[in-house]
């Protein structure tokens, strides 16, 4: 028995085939479409998927790193104290390390004011407000503590100060023991002015009972000591040692600039607002750490203090690289930096807001066939909300907490039998619907041609049929496989 009757793909002559173009149409789509499916089944094989599971955390590192980079609209950076809690019970007040100011101004904070700025110590006695400290409402019809001084007022302010080519203006309110200790110093330097000892005219600006003028210049802390040449404010309010000498001082070197010098310093910006980014290491343990007015020579008022602020970033761990944040599933991605970009306005006044972060850590394992690594991240889950701080002065509180689970990310693959087989499945499958498509297509020509006369059926009958048709013999040449030798 020869080896070709076990043959289960026999052919057919061709001899007994025939072309059709509608068979021609079907093999150039049974060819696309065979090639398009064979792409993107190769290309699903060689890319991979991504598979994610919860396993119990298990990092035992003692720190966690916080990435900031918060742009606060206007609160000044002479104001703006970032200060860290957590539930061991650590408490850090004014944190500087790993962190940056940088004066910013404009609606969205785009405007950049001036270099990093470097936090100035109060060299005078510390002074508490005991009102603010101990929590209670402000009173605001209080007597002014300057009633010896010239007051400005909002219906004046701004004719007054463009006749001096120099004034020196205080704005104060009732109820702050800063203004209480500052006010005789600032009468004794009016009196050094009227002696012309002082090359300045000294103003003082109650900011109860002008309370819209105090809001238009943008007065944060109490007392504000600024300089104004011609109505145009200083860059930077006085910051230095409240004393008749220091302040003298101060006047003096101003007044010894040349015109074109003391344009340069005026205040080109009405808004001042801080750019606060760095990094804050903390325990791995639930806490928060929170961005407040605060100064050792200013007292603040919640009415005026305003939060706004946009997290330009805010991350935890290290920063993935590039090539990570490539291969990391979009759902995923999206929870890494949630907060990023987010506005977040007071639309009313002494409002605080507050951030609650749910930090999970995130394994992301990447790496090929022969070597695997383990890169740590972590994703976030963040709700945002705000509340009437009053009386006690507006923040932006950032609370975090661990998960005790953490997801394995990981890259997943097929076999290559699994691709192989799937692949001739999915190629055999096409061909023969095509195969079927194109039958199909050929039986309904066939029924359509029925009963349609042929252009030879009016053709003139063959001898064969004459020869029937009139009773004659019909002779006909013996086949070679009848004759006989």
């Amino acid at each position: 028995m020869r080896l070709s009757a076990f043959d289960l793909f026999r052919k057919v002559p061709r001899d007994l085939t025939h072309t059709t173009a509608h068979g021609g149409v079907l093999s150039v789509v049974a060819f696309s479409v065979l090639g398009l499916l064979f792409f993107f089944e190769t290309w699903s094989y060689l890319a991979g998927s991504t598979s994610t599971s919860i396993v119990l955390d298990d990092n035992a590192d003692a720190l966690l790193q916080v990435n900031i980079a918060l742009r606060f609209l206007e609160l000044p950076c002479a104001f703006a104290t970032v200060e860290l809690w957590d539930y061991f019970g650590t408490n850090r007040l004014d944190v500087t390390a790993d962190v940056r100011k940088v004066r910013v101004s404009g609606v969205h904070g785009e405007h950049v004011l001036s270099g990093e700025y470097s936090d100035r110590t109060f060299d005078g006695a510390p002074h508490v407000e005991p009102r603010i400290a101990a929590g209670l409402p402000v009173p605001r019809a209080m007597a002014a503590p300057h009633p010896m001084l010239d007051t400005l007022t909002e219906a004046d302010f701004e004719a007054r100060l463009e006749g001096d080519p120099l004034a020196f203006v205080a704005f104060v309110v009732a109820w702050c023991g800063y203004c209480r200790s500052v006010a005789s110093t600032w009468s004794a330097l009016a009196e050094q002015a009227a002696a012309g000892a002082v090359p300045a005219t000294i103003y003082v600006v109650d900011c109860v009972l002008s309370e819209k003028l105090c809001a238009t210049q943008h007065i944060r802390g109490y007392p504000t000591l600024r300089l104004y040449h011609h109505a145009l404010a200083t860059a930077e309010d006085y910051t230095g040692e409240r004393s008749v000498t220091a302040l003298t001082a101060y006047a003096r070197e101003h007044a010894k600039l040349p015109e074109a010098a003391r344009a340069a310093t005026v205040r080109v910006a009405k808004n001042e607002g801080c750019l606060i980014s760095g990094t804050l290491w903390v325990h791995r343990v639930p806490g928060a750490f929170h961005v407040i007015a605060k100064s050792d020579a200013h007292t603040f008022d919640a009415a005026n203090t305003n939060t706004s602020h946009i997290v330009s970033h805010l991350s935890f761990g290290q920063p993935l690289s590039a090539d990570v944040l490539h291969k990391v599933p979009r759902d995923v991605a999206a929870h890494i930096q949630p907060l990023d970009g987010e506005h977040f306005i007071n639309w009313e006044r002494a409002q605080s807001h507050a951030h609650h972060i749910k930090v999970v850590s995130s394994h992301y394992r990447t790496g090929t066939l022969i070597a695997t690594r383990d890169v740590l991240g972590y994703q976030q889950a963040a709700s945002s909300m705000t509340f009437d701080a009053a009386p006690a002065v507006p923040e932006a509180k950032f609370s975090y907490d661990l998960s005790p689970t953490a997801v394995l990310i990981q890259r997943s693959g097929r076999r290559w039998y699994d691709f192989a087989t799937k692949l001739v499945a999915i190629l055999g499958g096409a061909f023969a619907v095509l195969g079927l498509l194109d039958g199909a297509i050929h039986r309904l020509e066939r029924t359509g041609r029925k009963g349609v006369q042929s252009p030879l059926s009016g053709a003139a009958p063959s001898k064969s049929s004459r020869s029937l048709a009139s009773g004659s013999p019909v002779l006909s040449t013996p086949s070679p496989l009848t004759r006989r030798n």
